[in-house]
């Protein structure tokens, strides 16, 4: 640990490391440049130009450099254009900024370039990031928030309030370029910041009470990752012992593990934390899907997590809404119902799929609700559309018995269309690649 003589500061910054700070030209990172520089820190800046924000992003690019030059240190100058990524992906720009920023930061780490990349985030920043993950409905490891340390970056300013850094940058002359967007409440981080200042004049020590819900949640998700077994995987299945599921704490934690292993590294849902754990005592073949096509199947003493591609004889999946999902030759992902309208694609209402709903090829005697009302045979319906009969037997529908909800590349029932009162839709496209 290096002291900053004389000042409030204390960096925990290991010794004899070299580190990349990344460095907006904003005030906390500038704060933290000028703090590290004091503490005699082995440093260069790096500054990420995402092709946000114009003439203004340029000219914060050079104040960087200037910045970093004034002070006998090199600055690293790396220009991306997150709008051309949020595209692309489908993600926000907030989203495309951030994926890209820490590609360029990993990058420095593997290329030996730096031992640590040093982030100038501190305890403001930290009470928004746990409570816009609690607006999200995150559990025990989201309340983690943010660490200090968690290799390869620090961050250490994390206990250090915004007022504190602002009065450190008054006194000391210290110059910084303000980013125009960051009154921008149409971000969410930008409106959460404002309330927060509101409540911070009723409630002074709002920063510390989040600081230590952050420390109780890492105390207990530490507990719950001890106790959490790994999954015993073989032949594309992760096996978790079924006693597992006897806490819902642990049993959460090993279907992440399970489904992991199996290539689905996204958050699973918790109406798929309901449906795993209601497995048990269920008896042996019941079966439901999650995310990424993984299902879970009870056999014997262990639930059986898998992605393996059905055999032609299992000509059936359960569906019941879970997305994002590949297989049977569709993909099903989440869309705001506002978005609905894509042409080449089907929507459908989730919360309308009835439980017992299977994918599968279209049989005889298969009926479908037209769109609009009215009830008709499938075969019917598709020879009043001039669907070739060739291409027939390829279709994969969803259905309940009989009753056909939506025919892939066709169309839906009636019965799961997309209506005003519609909160959760689903986008179906037809994919070749994963029949």
């Amino acid at each position: 640990m290096k002291t900053v003589t004389g000042e409030r500061f204390r960096l925990r910054l290991p010794r004899g490391a070299r580190f990349a700070l990344a460095f907006s030209g904003g005030r906390d990172s500038a704060v933290l440049f000028d703090l590290m520089k004091r503490a005699g820190a082995d440093l260069f800046a790096v500054h990420v130009e995402h092709g946000i924000r114009g003439e203004r992003s340029l000219a914060d690019a050079r104040f960087a450099q200037r910045f970093s030059e004034e002070r006998g240190v090199e600055c690293k100058l790396f220009r991306v254009s997150a709008p051309e990524l949020a595209r692309r992906e489908k993600l926000t720009v907030e989203e495309a900024a951030r994926k890209l920023r820490y590609e360029i930061f990993r990058g420095l780490v593997e290329r030996g370039e730096c031992d640590f990349v040093v982030l100038a985030h501190h305890a403001d920043d930290q009470t928004e990031t746990i409570l816009m993950r609690i607006l999200r409905g995150t559990g025990v490891r989201g309340l983690r928030g943010m660490s200090e340390v968690r290799s390869p970056y620090l961050r250490p300013l994390l206990s250090v309030s915004r007022e504190e850094i602002d009065r450190y940058a008054r006194e000391h002359g210290i110059p910084f370029v303000e980013d125009e967007t960051n009154s921008d409440e149409s971000y969410t981080r930008n409106f959460l910041r404002g309330e927060l200042a509101t409540l911070k004049e009723r409630f002074p020590a709002l920063n510390a009470s989040f600081a230590r819900l952050a420390r109780n949640a890492a105390e207990a998700d530490d507990l719950i990752e001890k106790l959490t077994p790994f999954p015993e995987t073989e032949d594309g299945e992760a096996k978790v012992p079924a006693s597992v599921f006897e806490s819902p704490a642990v049993a959460k934690r090993a279907m992440a593990r399970a489904c992991a292993a199996l290539g689905a590294v996204q958050d699973v849902e918790d109406r798929h934390y309901a449906a795993v754990i209601g497995l048990v005592g269920s008896g042996n073949g019941k079966r439901v899907s999650l995310s990424h096509g993984v299902t879970a199947h009870l056999d014997g003493g262990y639930v059986v997590f898998s992605n393996r591609v059905f055999k032609k004889q299992e000509d059936e999946i359960p569906f019941d809404g879970s997305v994002p999902f590949e297989g049977m030759g569709i993909r099903a992902e989440s869309v705001p119902p506002e978005q609905a309208r894509e042409e080449g694609a089907l929507y459908i209402d989730a919360d309308a799929i009835p439980e017992g709903a299977v994918l599968r090829k279209r049989r005889e005697g298969d009926r479908i609700t037209k769109f609009g009302g009215g009830s008709k045979s499938f075969g019917d319906f598709l020879t009043d559309r001039k669907f070739p009969l060739r291409k027939r037997d390829d279709i994969t529908v969803c259905a309940v018995g009989g009753e056909i909800l939506f025919a892939a590349g066709v169309e839906i029932s009636d019965r799961v269309k997309i209506t005003p009162n519609t909160k959760h839709a689903i986008k179906i496209t037809e994919d070749k690649d994963v029949r």
